[in-house]
């Protein structure tokens, strides 16, 4: 099943591609990254040689027909150029299709398994690659381009970006930006879960609290909207909203005042009219562990109960990317974390090849090929080599793997500006000098929902009335949805239940001499493009 007809073109072929806080964790020794495109030619192994020597064996495992053929095929262009500009003689690659069913895929798991190959790239997702873990020897090395970790290890490691990398990425910009608290949004999947515990326990070694921990179902507009008012605090915000004007319009209709009274109250109840929410919100950033899509779709509801990027500074992961979220001026400012851009050396090499630019796969694919040779002429131990510490520069920033089968791979912080093309506001790091990441996923605990911990909100502090005026009962103001639980300085990402007490913000507003402000200017229909229903 070995496909080597690229070979025929070898020797025709081609130009080159050319001070933050963390969670203490001990750092092997590191220099500068080696570039992997040539990390191994100067080296005498025995392996590739054109003097001959045993024959290396790379098995390929990519979906290359069936609903994957597309994302197989590209990977496989990527991994058919890096051994055209570097084949050897005695090199043999090996591709085989894995798509069908489990039974099928498994089968060719075997023929490949049964030809000992020397080290194995691929597969492409978690279900294939946590069956060749079960089937293969531990001491065969293979490179995958799963981003689930749960599959890799026992030599299983994978190109892929981790996501919850990003999470680190952008707490550390958090950080850097005065956060003081914030609230999680995440989707209420494994994956959301997992994010939502790395969020947890890297927030609290950078010292930004979580006031609200909140689960929505992805692509759900009713849940996405029932967590957004929750978020919000829009119930306890609009009462208080509500009885601020009620005691100031009762004020202006029922009191003996001065000219310069009326007017200070009047000036009062003109602005509180002007929107239909009231206080100071406990937190002022929130962090979107979800999609670009969701991300969107919770920010426009979010706007819709009264809190915008005005009032809490948003957040987001590598998620966002590919999404069409850089084309909404409505999020303008927020920040999420990203892979450096592929090397424009990289992209012609491809285009000439497949006709078309790379995306971020076809460019893990070029490096996880060179990585592969690499370790097969290198001197170094096989250990030594995949997992050296200084890790290597490929074809999108700097990237190294962990014994844990894990990579690390660096990032830079965008912003959005609304033009449809997001500005690089922190460029990625250049070497593992300093740690980037330190959380353990396999250490972690799920996390549960946190109702957000709040002190609540007493419309009396956000109006001024004359001070002979609140003694009056007619006039006094309670705290509206509070809800205190005491930040905990526990690191664990475990919290206990949150007993929430039934809320004021039900009480019925009534005076026959009161009248709500109109909101005419306010549409209810749509938000952004998204229908809301009442």
């Amino acid at each position: 099943m070995h496909i080597n007809k690229f070979l025929i073109f070898l020797g025709i072929f081609l130009a080159s591609c050319g001070t933050n806080r963390s969670i203490t964790k001990s750092q092997p020794a590191t220099s500068n990254p080696t570039d992997i495109q040539e990390s191994y030619l100067y080296s005498t192994s025995v392996y590739g040689s054109d003097s001959g020597g045993p024959t290396a064996n790379i098995a390929v495992l990519l979906p290359m027909t069936g609903d994957a053929k597309s994302v197989g095929n590209d990977i496989k262009t990527s991994l058919e150029t890096a051994f055209l500009r570097k084949i050897k003689p005695n090199i043999k690659i090996s591709f085989y299709d894995l798509s069908g069913d489990k039974t099928r895929r498994e089968t060719v798991i075997h023929t490949a398994l049964y030809e000992n190959p020397d080290i194995i790239i691929g597969p492409l997702f978690a279900e294939d690659t946590l069956s060749l873990r079960e089937m293969k020897s531990s001491k065969i090395p293979v490179i995958s381009f799963t981003s689930d970790v749960n599959s890799l290890g026992d030599n299983v490691m994978t190109m892929n970006l981790i996501p919850t990398q990003s999470i680190e990425a952008i707490i550390r910009q958090m950080q850097q930006d005065g956060s003081k608290n914030m609230i999680i949004l995440a989707p209420n999947d494994n994956s959301g879960k997992l994010m939502a515990s790395v969020a947890s326990k890297v927030s609290s070694a950078y010292d930004i609290p979580i006031k609200g921990l909140f689960y929505y179902t992805p692509g759900n507009s009713d849940s996405i909207k029932e967590v957004s008012m929750r978020a919000s605090m829009y119930s306890a915000r609009s009462a208080a909203n509500s009885r601020a004007r009620e005691v100031l319009s009762d004020i202006l209709a029922k009191e003996p005042l001065s000219a310069q009274q009326k007017y200070s109250l009047r000036h009062q109840l003109e602005k509180i009219s002007r929107t239909e929410t009231l206080g100071d919100l406990p937190y002022d950033s929130i962090l979107f562990l979800g999609n670009g899509e969701d991300s969107k779709t919770l920010a426009s509801f979010l706007r819709y109960y009264g809190v915008g990027n005005r009032d809490a500074a948003f957040y987001g992961t590598t998620l966002w990317h590919g999404s069409d979220i850089a084309s909404d001026f409505t999020m303008s400012g927020a920040k999420y974390a990203k892979l450096p851009e592929i090397s424009n050396n990289f992209i012609s090499l491809y285009n000439m090849m497949a006709g078309k630019d790379p995306d971020y796969l076809a460019a893990f694919g070029y490096d996880a090929a060179n990585l592969a040779l690499g370790m097969l002429f290198s001197q170094k131990g096989q250990s030594a080599f995949l997992f050296d510490p200084s890790g290597y520069t490929g074809t999108s920033g700097i990237f190294r793997l962990q014994p844990s089968g894990e990579s690390e791979r660096a990032l830079r912080i965008m912003e959005l500006n609304g033009t449809g093309t997001a500005g690089t506001l922190v460029d990625a790091p250049k070497n593992f000098l300093n740690p980037l990441y330190s959380v353990n996923t396999a250490s972690l605990r799920q996390v549960s929902e946190k109702e957000l911990s709040t002190r609540g909100i007493n419309p009396g502090d956000y109006i001024t009335i004359p001070d002979d005026l609140r003694r009056k009962s007619a006039y006094r103001t309670k705290t509206l949805g509070a809800n205190y639980v005491a930040d905990s300085t526990d690191t664990e990402p475990t919290y206990a239940p949150v007993e929430i007490y039934e809320s004021e913000t039900t009480e019925t507003v009534s005076n026959p001499e009161f009248e709500s402000a109109k909101s005419e200017t306010i549409s209810r229909k749509y938000i952004d493009s998204v229908e809301i229903e009442e």
